[in-house]
């Protein structure tokens, strides 16, 4: 299939750019004129990219992720606190009970991926500077800023038992990794528990009387390492508990025993009990062929709560401990569960989204065995039945046991009959999963655009156990790319699918992904949507903050190794731009990882020495998410435009 030419460039000014490239000269945003494929907007700069149609950026803005209600934690004196997305803000509220008018909080501009509460005070994690820091906020005073620098690198976790708040970051002096305790009540710099922690590290629980820290050596992905941390002496110790992936670990009510989540002797992350005194490890839940992913353990230890995720799904299970019986609930099983957490009268809440309903909160009382929503049902954008997430699965290129093995995928089919064109969309991390979670922008791709969305779990995604992992590790990670070519295979067969419009998106390693890809495929692609894509493999693993290389070296290999650096540049974007002819839209961040940044645009730059069909929307004021409101507008507007082009609309 010959590529369509759909963009106008200047071939001069595109020359021009690679050269200044080759030279060494830093990218930067070339000093041009405003012009229509080139302007800028506030923060946004759009080049190469033609005006948006209005209608089109007013049909994005009704699919903006703007609703939607998450449960934060449960309150002391009752209640829970909650974070309710608007379109220009995040709210944080209190909710009494169900259905209870919410009493706001603060109001943040931004997303923030970590928020919690401890009396009056609010502690919440966002980025500034180019890195996430922890600030603290107080109804009688403004936010005050707790970290520096790259100084946070971890979940903050509120002790139990008063106003301290620890959390994993940089030493003070050699760089490598420190525990601090903040104590909210004396306010002052954090006081440093623990430092000189070779590798990556995660706090997990603090004890109910605050004195131990429970926390994990991470630096090797498959042998997490557990230890006690004494918070007053500093001093550590490993518990006999053998290195395994851990994915969640608990003190036990009395803090005489630990509940992990683990893959301890087998492919699956499953519960196990681990006796502190006695050093017994125990397991809670039998073997399955799916992980146990998140832990919840009520106050008085009568009920256990965990999730699993079978297949993406989320499915709920409680353990009554004096019944001796696990507890299933049949109900919300389409969909993703985050967050499980018991209050003092052994209340289970959570919140619960899956491909047709935005993120709302849930209770269920295991005593009385009722579900209750505590949230209203959002309203759907767009006057369309939101489509359904349909899980299939697709035979690849390689044989187990003597027959294909098979790729798990998502697809979502659009309301008008084939056949439609494909996008087929990628997960963001080495070791992620697609899950059916809400997505407005798949729902607006699918119902305003007629697209096919296929959203497929190649190997080395996580959720299909640690051998699955692997797969792609190493010298066969474009083995991963091999799945996408069997995926062509499988949308060739089905009737309602235009093979001939196939486009790939992904953002991260999604984004390498989906340019390696097309760099493979070229002619059985359409283009492509890079968003904030690794574009330099090599780099990405050289360059990875601290604690993250030995990591990163085990996913990619050692770029020490002088053949591991050469393969990993030849399967990067930027080694393969000659090979790369159909369209690329590339959206980038500019406040995000300095590297990343400027990769892009030079890869943009690059592309367009070779052809005239390269899009590039960055956002000064944006990281790698693209989060600021204004800027995801602009972005599924930006996107709808390229996608209706390629599908020839």
């Amino acid at each position: 299939m010959t590529s369509t030419k759909i963009f106008d460039r200047e071939p001069v000014a595109a020359a021009l750019a690679a050269v200044v490239l080759a030279l060494g000269i830093a990218p930067g945003t070339p000093a041009r004129a405003q012009s229509a494929d080139y302007r800028t907007l506030g923060p946004l700069t759009f080049d190469g990219i033609p005006p948006l149609s209005p209608a089109v950026q007013k049909r994005a803005g009704r699919y903006m992720p703007c609703r939607g209600t998450r449960f934060l934690q449960w309150l002391p004196h009752g209640g829970m606190l909650v974070a309710i997305r608007s379109c220009r803000s995040v709210r944080l509220a209190r909710l009494s009970g169900a259905h209870a008018k919410p009493r706001p909080l603060l109001s943040l501009r931004r997303p923030a991926p970590w928020i919690r509460s401890q009396g009056d005070l609010l502690a919440f994690v966002r980025r500034s500077d180019g890195h996430p820091q922890l600030y603290l906020d107080a109804d009688s005073a403004p936010a005050r800023r707790v970290t520096r620098g790259d100084e946070l690198r971890g979940t903050p976790l509120w002790s139990s038992n008063g106003p301290s708040l620890a959390f994993y970051g940089a030493g003070p002096a050699d760089g490598r990794g420190a525990v601090y305790i903040e104590n909210v009540a004396h306010g002052g710099l954090p006081r440093l528990v623990a430092g000189a922690l070779s590798g990556r590290w995660r706090l997990l629980d603090w004890s109910a009387h605050g004195r131990r820290l429970l926390l994990a050596d991470v630096t090797r992905p498959e042998a997490n390492v557990l230890y006690l941390l004494a918070t007053r002496s500093g001093s550590l110790e490993r518990l006999p508990v053998p290195p395994a992936r851990i994915a969640s670990a608990r003190f036990a009510p009395g803090g005489s025993a630990i509940y992990l989540l683990s893959d301890q002797g087998g492919q699956f992350e499953r519960l196990f009990r681990f006796d502190l005194r006695t050093h017994v490890l125990k397991p809670v839940s039998a073997k399955a062929s799916w992980d146990i992913e998140q832990l919840a353990v009520s106050r008085d230890g009568r009920y256990v709560a965990y999730t699993m995720d079978e297949d993406g799904r989320s499915i709920l299970t409680v353990i009554d401990n004096r019944l001796k019986l696990a507890l299933p609930i049949p109900w919300l099983r389409d969909g993703v569960i985050g967050n499980i957490r018991f209050d003092s009268r052994d209340r289970l809440a959570f919140t619960y989204q899956s491909a047709r309903h935005p993120p709302g909160v849930y209770v269920y009382d295991p005593g009385r065995r009722v579900l209750e929503r505590w949230t209203p049902p959002v309203a759907k954008p767009g006057a369309r039945p939101l489509a359904a997430a349909r899980l299939i699965h697709y035979p690849t290129w390689d044989r187990v046991n003597g027959n294909s093995r098979m790729i798990s995928a998502y697809v979502y089919l659009p309301p008008t009959p084939g056949p439609a064109p494909v996008l087929i969309l990628l997960h963001t991390g080495v070791h992620s999963q697609f899950r059916p979670r809400w997505r407005p922008f798949v729902q607006f791709v699918v119902n305003e655009l007629g697209y096919v969305v296929i959203a497929p779990n190649v190997r080395g995604s996580s959720g299909y156990g640690r051998a699955f992992r692997a797969l792609a590790d190493g010298w066969r990670r474009q083995y991963a790319v091999r799945d996408i070519g069997s995926l062509l295979v499988w949308i060739g067969l089905q009737p309602g699918f235009d093979v001939h419009h196939v486009v790939l998106m992904g953002r991260g390693y999604g984004g390498w992904l989906a340019l390696d890809s097309l760099a493979t495929f070229d002619g059985h692609l359409r283009g492509a949507i890079d968003v904030a894509g690794i574009a330099n493999l090599a780099d990405y693993v050289t360059h990875a903050p601290a604690g993250r290389i030995e990591r990163r070296m085990a996913e990619f290999g050692d770029t020490d190794d002088p053949p591991v650096a050469r393969f990993l540049r030849h399967i990067s974007p930027l080694g393969e731009v000659e090979r790369i002819r159909s369209p690329v839209l590339i959206v980038q961040g500019l406040d995000g990882s300095g590297s990343r940044a400027a990769q892009s645009r030079q890869l943009a730059y690059l592309l367009r020495f070779h052809h005239d069909k390269v899009w590039l929307l960055t956002a000064g004021n944006a990281g790698n998410d693209f989060s600021p409101p204004a800027d995801r507008v602009a972005f599924f507007a930006t996107a709808a435009q390229f996608l209706t082009r390629l599908a020839g609309k």
